[in-house]
């Protein structure tokens, strides 16, 4: 059994910034935030990550198009409690039903509370990126959620055009530079 708690929808229009710099600031943002990335187009994202202890489990989309002398992004954020969280709350109702109702209802507050960070964040880190053009530093995890899961590793990047890469590729796919030899 898994229980879809939320899903939050935006879309956001910036100037002077390319898709390949959008798609590249999404990558970066959700990977400080310890999402792995995975790409399901190159300038479509699908993120995750997963709290064993809590049974929860996050996920973004995002989607960056070019869009007159800019480009826009898509994103999704979602929220899911999986098996695990649905045990947990199941033993917790039977031993102290009063306290897992308040607790659920303050989780439920956090997890949501957190996400609506989050995607501020992103957009505030995507508005100023143009700037920049860095990585933000890595977070650590919320407070409700402590030492759930191992850190993700920092992003690679191209050594001839500085561009981000996936950590399984073997030439980068901005400049084609070769990676592994």
């Amino acid at each position: 059994m898994i229980k879809d708690l939320f899903t939050k929808s935006d879309r956001r229009r910036f100037e002077g910034i390319t898709k390949e710099e959008a798609v590249q600031a999404t990558a970066w943002y959700w990977r400080s935030k310890q999402f792995a990335i995975d790409f399901t187009s190159p300038y479509s994202l699908r993120g995750q990550r997963y709290f064993s202890k809590l049974g929860l489990r996050q996920w973004v989309d995002a989607h960056c198009t070019d869009e007159g002398g800019g480009s826009a992004i898509s994103l999704s954020f979602s929220a899911e409690l999986t098996d695990e969280g649905a045990v947990l709350g199941a033993v917790g109702a039977v031993l102290i039903l009063p306290v897992t109702a308040v607790v659920g209802a303050v989780s439920y507050v956090e997890y949501e509370n957190d996400a609506q960070r989050l995607m501020n964040e992103f957009w505030a880190y995507v508005h100023d990126f143009h700037k920049s053009q860095q990585p933000p530093p890595q977070e650590s995890f919320p407070p409700w959620a402590q030492a759930q899961q191992g850190p993700v590793p920092a992003p690679l990047a191209c050594p001839k055009c500085g561009k981000s890469l996936d950590p399984d590729s073997a030439f980068c796919k901005y400049c084609g530079a070769g990676l592994k030899g």
